[in-house]
């Protein structure tokens, strides 16, 4: 059985320094996890931001050691990775090559590498308001050249708001990478792969590919079969939450191994979410997350219902082939991951810890194959709209793994399965199944409890050949 990863994040400003990274390892490998993944380690421009990185050669100073005599090398990261290859984990890097910071070197040695646009940027402060494709120049009647500047420059990433298209996000920080219609793309794509081949030198195993929908198929195909030529076996996931359908297919047409899924938001009844699933396993399989480190804390979110945060990472470990959470979710920190602002300081004390229902968790994830698979899922209508009915099928159809969960926080929810044969159809005995309790073989064909608030139920069946 091929298992899932299970990635733990540590953030690295939360963390200090990398010598000091170590004492983490222990604990991420005695819950059950595969993977150690950690967001850029590269020297960033002048944001501090982790994504707005200014030199991809150089280590990040901010996590050297404090008798570092040079705080750029990469060494100490090597000796880091030693101690979690000792450990049989795997390290996973973040690989992000759809921008740059604004002021990186390439900006004025490369500017080719970029995307040019016309911009709108006021005098008052040198703030830009607005990018225009380069052949649409904005009108000086609304831009007034005493109030404005309007000048073709090396354009910033941006994002519509999905609920009003007039609220438009730049990031003034970052200069945008044209790697589908650059004229010098054939030098971009040699830096990008001579870059990743310096990244398996250091002893990277696999990489979180930053916003990877946003750089063509055929730059990342490139890219992947230079890896696994180099490095067999090394990981390659897209990171492609709120892309289209068409954008996800040209993405892992390239290769990639997991792309990540959006289950986090799901309120576990609208339609949405069962229905991408389905449209998009057909093309990789997938990563679930509870909270990421782009998203609030789960128990902020929830006002520290430990109850909760244990659900959320059950729901994501069975939901997806692979599950991932951010540093201190075990222990319900609250504060948000900053890729800017956030710092040793802001490790908290623990509202709680559930670290050792998360290495259940893991151990009941290892032990189905169909929790590491993205199979066929039917979200069943139940008619009680406070409980959740949800299958998850094995890709060989010989496995289901059925999840009963009352979603509602206040309330007791009587559930009744009339007949658990509509529900398990292979014709093959059934087991409840648990984190927290023994397999207990059902008798008859009905089931029937009262579930407390947030509380859910298993049941596996196998057809055996």
């Amino acid at each position: 059985m091929i298992e899932g990863p299970r990635i733990y994040n540590l953030f690295p400003r939360i963390l200090g320094p990398v010598d000091q990274w170590g004492k983490h390892v222990d604990r991420i490998k005695a819950m059950g996890f595969t993977w150690i993944y950690m967001n850029p380690l590269n020297y960033p421009g002048f944001s501090g931001s982790l994504y707005s990185i200014k030199e991809f050669y150089k280590f990040n100073s901010l996590f050297a050691p404090k008798d570092a005599e040079d705080p750029f090398s990469w060494e100490p990261l090597k000796a880091f990775i030693k101690k979690v290859h000792a450990k049989k984990l795997k390290f996973m890097h973040d690989l992000v090559i759809n921008h740059t910071s604004i002021d990186s070197p390439l900006v004025e040695e490369h500017r080719d590498w970029y995307t040019i646009k016309y911009v709108v940027a006021r005098k008052s402060d040198g703030k830009v308001i607005l990018q225009c494709p380069v052949d649409e120049e904005p009108s000086t009647r609304h831009f007034p050249e005493k109030s404005y500047i309007i000048e073709k420059r090396v354009a910033h990433p941006s994002a519509i708001d999905p609920a009003d298209a007039r609220k438009v996000t730049i990031w003034g920080d970052l200069a945008e990478i044209d790697n589908r219609n650059s004229p010098g793309k054939d030098a971009l794509l040699k830096y990008w792969i001579d870059l990743v081949h310096f990244y398996i030198e250091l002893g990277i195993d696999g990489f979180r590919c930053d916003a990877a929908y946003q750089v063509p198929g055929s730059t990342w195909k490139a890219i992947i079969a230079e890896a696994k030529a180099a490095k067999p076996g090394v990981l390659f996931t897209a990171e492609t939450l709120g892309c289209t359908l068409d954008q996800l297919k040209e993405t892992v047409s390239a290769g990639f191994d997991y792309i990540y899924n959006s289950s986090k938001y799901w309120d576990f009844t609208a339609l949405w979410c069962p229905e991408q699933y389905e449209s998009f396993r057909a093309h990789a399989p997938s990563i679930s997350f509870p909270e990421s480190h782009d998203t609030p804390r789960l128990a902020f979110e929830t006002e520290k219902r430990d109850d909760v945060q244990r659900f959320r990472y059950l729901f994501a470990a069975f939901f997806s082939a692979g599950v991932l959470i951010p540093v201190g979710y075990e222990y319900g920190f609250t504060r948000p991951l900053d890729v800017v602002a956030t710092a040793p300081s802001d490790w908290e004390s623990p509202t709680f810890d559930i670290s050792e229902y998360i290495t259940k968790v893991n151990a009941f994830k290892k032990r189905f194959r169909v929790c590491n698979e993205d199979g066929l899922m039917r979200h069943f209508d139940y008619g009680n709209k406070s409980v959740l009915v949800l299958r998850k099928t094995s890709t060989d159809g010989k496995q289901h793994l059925l999840l009963v969960y009352n979603k509602d926080w206040t309330n007791d929810q009587v559930v009744p399965l009339d007949s658990l044969p509509y529900f398990l159809d292979l014709g093959a005995s059934i087991a409840q199944v648990g984190v927290d309790i023994d397999d207990k073989p059902i008798e008859g064909p009905s089931w029937k409890a009262t579930l407390k608030p947030n509380e859910h139920a298993f049941f596996y069946q196998e057809k055996k050949d």
